[in-house]
């Protein structure tokens, strides 16, 4: 397949594209925001499988992802490390890769990365979930209103995947064969997403609708993750963490402060609670005295895995706790009703991404979070999928509720219900203990915002440099001017044009890379060198970003391979623990961007003790800093990490 990763560069970018489609069908009716022709997951069974690099490959992407950040003595160990590892036990390790993935439905990579999410002990705010922030509704700016708005929206989405009549992911190229263009159908040229192109799609049989669609240059993307996005949630394990995917629920979560309330969304028979109900019963619940000496339980979901498991079951050992646990697993997603609502921009980010871990229920899939002024954002649990279905929903629902009438409130058919808890010693002594860990972490954590106008996505690509690669290169000189070195870098790269794929690796931190800083860094380098320098780096760049995206990263495959060794009992090869492996496991620049026009900010934690996560976009800037530049276009990027104390870069 020739074409796509040029098309689908940059992480989830691909969804975004859907919102178009997607617009022409929506439908009016109570149950569904948009019908299709071609079934939800009509494509899925045909979506190609996801490639496992070759061995030799591998080996050399990651010595050359290992050379700018270890010394020529550390190189020279870990390439004799790697040649004892391609004649010893790699070969064998990637056959038993290669065999079973033969007779796999899914990735190679998908369960071992399961594996990884699920095993990681660290807590899951900061550290896993991220948070999406809603542009406002100017009609819906109550608590309740904008609940209800939102809530019924979801519900309707919802209805919409389960029945199959929501539009299938595809991204449309318009040339014919795979985005290629020419030769005998060449005819079809234009034509991706049209009527004939839906009618042609929906008459092939599942095992072959992938090469329909391809035919007319549109690639199906992966919808695996969404049996995942509702009613899910991540369970505590001492070791391991499990899944849990519930069925047949009609109800959501709602938090107010420490209590619990349990409301159904969905009638007896389905159809969708009307969102003038939904108001008049989140108001109720809005107005409700807590519940005297009540804990807590919510920040219990914010400890390390191992502890959080020791207390759940310790919580659920009293059956009445483990039936109320039980509505909190099987809910549809939760919702928040905050009492705060923080009206700077950057600790408004922090308040939906951490900093009121009492109000949560992390393990949830999504939290719908909503503030008292109807600022909303989801933050997400990041183990069963990655981001790929959220983004989806984020704006298939903000497009369906801004659409959507202020809700008149009406007398709900279906009262809520209150879900209580017992409290024993161990359970106040564990929230008090949780709660006061989460607030040294939460202290410790310092976001700031960086706005620079000019410098924007026409500007970039004016002077023939990709939009990414520019970005990216810029974090590298960023931190190469603050810490005199090269530093590891992860973004993401999405592989949903795959059956089952995750995310794969991008290291912008290269010699291209490296050389570049030394370049800027040189008070004898002339302008034009610098401009060289800049623009090797940047199309190099681009190379790594579409080798990702085609399957043809090492990072994943390096996983699989130590994965493996693990399921065979063998130690992990020495190459994969040496200086060169923990140098490169230790992510200090960890990067993400996302654009869209149903999102107003979001966020990601720090991975480790000296990373810096940083969020970036080019677009309107608020001014945060400078109100002169509110409202021009530019560069946008936030920057959080673990310190005590602020860092000032010139």
């Amino acid at each position: 397949m020739k074409g796509p990763a040029r098309m689908l560069q940059g992480k989830m970018r691909a969804v975004r594209t859907l919102a178009a489609v997607s617009r022409r069908a929506m439908s009016t009716g109570d149950n569904y925001i948009q019908e299709t022709r071609i079934p939800t997951m009509h494509f899925q069974d045909s979506i190609p499988r996801l490639p496992i690099p070759v061995l030799k490959d591998t080996a050399t992407r990651f010595l050359y992802a290992a050379s700018p950040l270890i010394s020529e003595a550390e190189m020279n160990e870990t390439k004799k490390l790697m040649d004892d590892f391609l004649a010893g036990p790699g070969p064998a390790l990637h056959k038993a890769i290669v065999d079973r993935d033969k007779s796999r439905y899914s990735s190679f990579i998908s369960e071992p990365w399961f594996d990884m999410y699920l095993k990681n002990r660290d807590p899951l705010p900061l550290n896993i979930n991220p948070q999406l922030t809603f542009d406002d509704d100017l009609n819906k700016t109550t608590q309740s209103v904008r609940a209800a708005s939102m809530v019924r929206t979801i519900a309707k989405f919802y209805r919409t995947v389960t029945d199959g009549k929501l539009i299938p992911d595809m991204f449309h190229t318009q040339a014919c064969m795979g985005g290629t263009g020419t030769g005998f159908f060449s005819f079809l040229n234009g034509k991706g997403g049209s009527k004939e192109f839906e009618m042609v799609c929906s008459m092939l049989p599942r095992s072959v609708a992938f090469y329909g669609a391809y035919l007319y240059g549109t690639y199906p993307l992966d919808m695996s993750q969404y049996n995942n996005l509702f009613m899910s949630t991540r369970v505590p394990g001492v070791g391991r963490d499990m899944l849990k995917k519930s069925s047949g629920s009609r109800h959501i979560i709602v938090q107010r402060g420490n209590d619990f309330w349990a409301v159904d969304i969905l009638r007896k028979d389905g159809s969708v609670v009307p969102a003038g109900e939904l108001e008049s019963t989140f108001d109720y619940i809005a107005k409700q005295d807590p519940l005297p000496e009540t804990v807590s339980l919510g920040v219990l979901t914010s400890q390390n895995r191992d502890v959080w498991a020791k207390d759940r079951m310790a919580l659920v050992d009293n059956p009445a706790n483990g039936a109320s646990v039980e509505m909190i697993d099987s809910a549809i997603f939760s919702l928040c009703l905050e009492d705060d609502a923080p009206t700077d921009f950057i600790e408004a980010q922090n308040h939906f991404l951490f900093s009121k871990a009492s109000n949560r229920w992390f393990d949830k899939s999504f939290q719908l979070i909503v503030n008292p002024n109807g600022r909303t954002a989801l933050n997400f649990e990041h183990a069963w999928g990655d981001g790929v279905a959220v983004l989806r929903l984020v704006n298939e629902v903000h497009a369906a509720s801004l659409a959507a009438p202020v809700p008149i409130r009406v007398q709900a058919q279906s009262a809520p219900r209150r879900v209580t808890f017992e409290y024993s010693a161990q359970i106040k002594a564990a929230s008090e203990r949780a709660a006061a860990e989460h607030a040294k972490v939460a202290q410790s954590t310092m976001t700031s915002g960086l706005e620079h106008p000019g410098f924007t996505s026409a500007y970039i690509k004016a002077n023939n440099l990709g939009l990414d690669g520019c970005l990216q290169m810029c974090f590298q000189l960023a931190h190469y001017k603050l810490a005199g070195y090269t530093a590891p870098t992860y973004e993401s790269a999405n592989q949903s044009m795959y059956k089952h794929g995750r995310t794969e690796t991008v290291r912008s931190a290269t010699p291209e890379s490296h050389l570049m800083c030394q370049v800027f860094a040189d008070p004898k380098s002339s302008a034009a060198q610098k401009d060289a320098a800049l623009r090797t780096a940047v199309k190099n760049h681009g190379r790594l970003t579409k080798e990702a995206l085609m399957g043809k990263g090492w990072d994943r495959h390096v996983y699989a391979l130590k994965h493996e060794a693990e399921r065979q009992n063998l130690p992990i090869p020495a190459v994969f623990t040496g200086a060169a492996a923990k140098k490169l496991g230790e992510i200090i620049l960890s990067t993400s961007t996302l654009s869209s026009p149903a999102i107003d900010g979001g966020g990601f934690g720090p991975v480790g003790p000296n990373c810096y996560a940083i969020g970036y976009t080019t677009g309107k800037l608020r001014g945060l800093d400078d109100p002169a530049i509110k409202g021009e276009d530019g560069l946008a990027a936030s920057v959080s990490f673990l310190s005590t104390e602020v860092v000032q870069v010139a």
